[in-house]
């Protein structure tokens, strides 16, 4: 594993944020494609099958066709290890389903299942040790980005900090500019961070699709941070602005913590960056957000909320298919995480089209 050397400025956060961890890249693979979808389909042998959601059509047509200048994003909170055993009451959900050595190939299995070209995750404390060594022998580049004090390190039994990873495939794009920073209120540093990487499509065919920008990001949780929380949108659209360059298409994935309601998700719509959310294409009107992306019992109730988002320049890219929300029955009475699905949140998939 590659910590970047001080000769790699333009990969390392920018000076103001004073970043207790530096970018970390993944350099080398630890298993073999064949070995690992071995490994996955012993371990998941005894398990119900995966929630299965179908790929809809958000053109009126079939969908993307993926080459040239189209390219799927999966956007996922995948629940840290570390937290799910010490600090989230998820009450329905049976022990043995938050048993690292099955969820880990649950988690893999989702990913797998959907195949996508940039992968924003959330919440990963298992970068080092499974997620990038896993991924890289799928073809995967990656990124890592730890938060300043995560609070996995206060966990019994933790995996190291948690934080933000960026993925994407080799053979589809080539790595132009990296960076990672943690985001600012008022000149002071929170405890959140974000994740860019621009990227430029690898196949010579795509002649005038230009580079792009994608970034990953979770902002702060809980009731009551919900200033905090616009201004940590704020600050995360300055640093796009500053670290894309003017004219940059944009995709922007997160764990927002934040309704639709929320004053950082009309920050982040109403934006002179002309952002658009992908899921609303979902709608019938394309003006809603699901009804949900995270749906958990608790200790103290019940949670339906929809907290995650892929925003996108929305002049320079067009959404060609999303991945469905399912219906409660599909869910089932434990809700999320559960023997069928590893996280709390959804996955979200779109396909992108460059215009």
């Amino acid at each position: 594993m590659e910590i970047l050397s001080p000769t790699h400025q333009s990969l390392l956060p920018h000076p103001h944020t004073t970043p207790r961890h530096p970018v970390v890249m993944a350099t080398a693979s630890l298993t073999s494609k064949d070995k690992l979808l071995d490994s996955c389909e012993k371990a998941l042998k005894d398990q119900p099958p995966l929630l299965k959601r179908s790929i809809v059509s958000v053109v009126g047509t079939e969908g993307a066709v993926r080459e040239g200048n189209v390219f799927r994003v999966m956007q996922w909170n995948i629940l840290a290890q570390a937290l799910s055993q010490a600090d989230d009451s998820f009450v329905r959900c049976p022990p043995a389903a938050l048993d690292w050595d099955v969820r880990k190939y649950r988690i893999l299995e989702e990913i797998l299942a959907y195949n996508s070209d940039i992968l924003c995750f959330q919440e990963v404390d298992h970068y080092h040790d499974f997620l990038e060594p896993a991924l890289k022998s799928l073809g995967y580049h990656g990124l890592f980005y730890p938060k300043p004090d995560s609070p996995a390190l206060y966990c019994p039994n933790n995996n190291g900090p948690d934080g933000c990873a960026l993925f994407f495939k080799k053979e589809k794009f080539s790595l132009v500019d990296a960076d990672g920073i943690v985001l600012s209120v008022g000149g002071f540093e929170t405890n959140q961070v974000a994740l860019f990487a621009k990227l430029q499509f690898s196949d010579p065919s795509t002649g005038g699709a230009k580079s792009f920008v994608v970034g990953v990001t979770h902002l702060k949780a809980r009731k009551g941070w919900e200033r905090l929380r616009t201004e940590q949108g704020k600050d995360l659209l300055k640093q796009t602005q500053k670290f894309s360059g003017k004219g940059t298409p944009v995709v922007l994935c997160g764990d927002f913590n934040a309704q639709p309601a929320e004053e950082v998700y009309s920050v982040m719509s109403k934006s002179k960056m002309k952002l658009n959310s992908a899921y609303k294409s979902l709608s019938a009107d394309r003006t809603s957000e699901p009804v949900y992306t995270t749906w958990t019992v608790r200790t103290d109730g019940e949670w339906r909320q929809t907290l995650d988002y892929i925003f996108f320049s929305k002049e320079k890219f067009q959404v060609e298919t999303c991945l469905e929300i399912p219906t409660e029955e599909l869910v089932g009475e434990t809700r999320f995480p559960s023997h069928t699905y590893p996280s709390d949140h959804l996955s979200l998939v779109c396909d992108f089209k460059q215009i």
